[in-house]
């Protein structure tokens, strides 16, 4: 049984358990757990600091949106030829163009001295799609059965190091100057940094990951028409697939409506600081440190849906709650809701790459990026919403859009966790 330690008693047990599951991974899984573990650490140093940055930059809430709008809508195009050429060429060379895009947007991000300069590095930031790579690895590597229980391990040993990073980022901010541009800038030479490192460490470490030959029994397309004819193969006898599709379109139009703007509510309406938001942030990495594997040995187990409906209503309680919290002490709690909800995602995200075998799962890769072009007219509406001082509807419509809509399609679809040829 995976991580039978668990049950034992004493911490040694445990961590004998967990050392015993990292070195039967695939060599590649665990080289790309440590590189993506250090990159996702760097990104939550900053990531709630993107848009105070912004905002003290000059840019209104409108702006935010547009901001986002338009990276979301270059980078989801984007998504398209890279997710494709993941899967003839291999994630590898993919994965260190994606660093490359992402240590360009961290320099413009730490030298700019406008809102609007941001503009090309929220571009390039859209582009870093390392999770997505990452998990891609994950599928095609590991074991069906196993799947959700690997993802799970990854987000804790992440987790374990990103209980560090709001609190360190917190005091970097009180450190230089508070919440504002100058306080703000130096988390985003420290990122600069640590995606070097990154970058250097998969080029020098990581072996080859083929792409997949096409079967010769393949009608071959007409020549000039691979691209096209690759794409609409996808979805030839994938079953659910397209109602899939809307559920991502309507999932991406939701957060994207809320998330831009989630941190202002947090400072300027409920009162935050830096600590109280390096607290919420260090209580959601803790809870979803203790429930990540849990819930993903429950993912295996009884299925992907049932335990993402299990989990998903947490994160609807902590929005309620940051709505409605009296005091900023209360935004602790939300952050441990958010971490609930966080953990949630585990199988949503398995259940998302099983819904193709993994000779598909590059051009699926494409396509579920180019469905973030959902979060342009979701980013621009929020905008409009939150300067018309619809702040409160903007926080609560995306939770109206998922009960009513995404929760009802995904009953309908299969659970991937019995299929046997992923």
């Amino acid at each position: 049984m995976v991580f039978s330690a668990v049950g034992k008693k004493g911490d040694d047990a445990m961590l004998t358990g967990f050392v015993k599951f990292f070195k039967e991974l695939d060599r590649r899984v665990k080289l790309t757990i440590a590189g993506t573990g250090i990159h996702n650490w760097s990104q939550r140093l900053s990531g709630q600091y993107n848009q105070l940055y912004a905002q003290d930059l000059g840019a209104d809430p409108v702006e935010l949106g547009v901001l986002n709008s338009v990276g979301s809508a270059l980078s989801s195009v984007v998504s398209v030829p890279l997710g494709w050429l993941a899967e003839r060429y291999g994630a590898k060379k993919v994965m260190l163009l994606a660093l490359g895009f992402g240590l360009i947007s961290a320099t413009i991000y730490a030298l700019a001295g406008t809102w609007w300069m941001l503009i090309p590095a929220v571009i390039l930031a859209g582009m870093v799609r390392i999770m997505p790579l990452t998990d891609l690895i994950f599928m095609n590597y590991t074991k069906p059965e196993l799947r959700a229980t690997v993802m799970s391990f990854s987000r804790v040993l992440w987790g374990t190091l990103n209980i560090f990073a709001p609190m360190t980022a917190a005091v970097v901010v009180a450190t230089f100057g508070g919440i504002n541009a100058d306080g703000i800038r130096p988390l985003y030479f420290i990122r600069v940094v640590l995606i070097m490192v990154v970058l250097l460490f998969f080029a020098l470490k990581l072996p080859p990951l083929p792409g997949y030959i096409r079967q010769k029994t393949r009608t071959t397309p007409a020549k000039g028409n691979g691209f096209l004819q690759d794409f609409r193969d996808l979805f030839a006898g994938e079953e659910g697939l397209k109602r899939w599709i809307v559920i991502r379109l309507v999932r991406t139009f939701a957060g994207s409506l809320a998330m831009p703007y989630s941190p202002l509510w947090k400072v300027h309406v409920k009162g935050a600081t830096p600590y109280i938001l390096g607290i919420m942030g260090t209580a959601a990495v803790i809870v979803s440190l203790l429930l990540q594997i849990p819930a993903g040995r429950v993912s295996d187990r009884i299925g992907r849906k049932k335990a993402f409906f299990l989990l998903r209503p947490f994160a609807y309680l902590s929005t309620f709650l940051l709505v409605f919290a009296p005091s900023p002490e209360f935004l602790i709690l939300v952050g441990l809701l958010e971490g609930i909800g966080q953990v949630g995602m585990t199988p949503f995200i398995t259940m998302q790459w099983e819904m193709v075998p993994k000779e598909k799962r590059g051009r699926w890769f494409g396509i579920e990026g180019l469905l973030r072009l959902a979060s342009i007219p979701a980013t621009m509406l929020g905008g409009i919403l939150w300067q018309q001082g619809f702040m409160t509807e903007v926080l609560l419509l995306p939770i109206l859009l998922e009960v009513a809509i995404v929760i009802p399609v995904m009953i309908t679809i299969p659970d991937t966790l019995k299929r046997n040829n992923l």
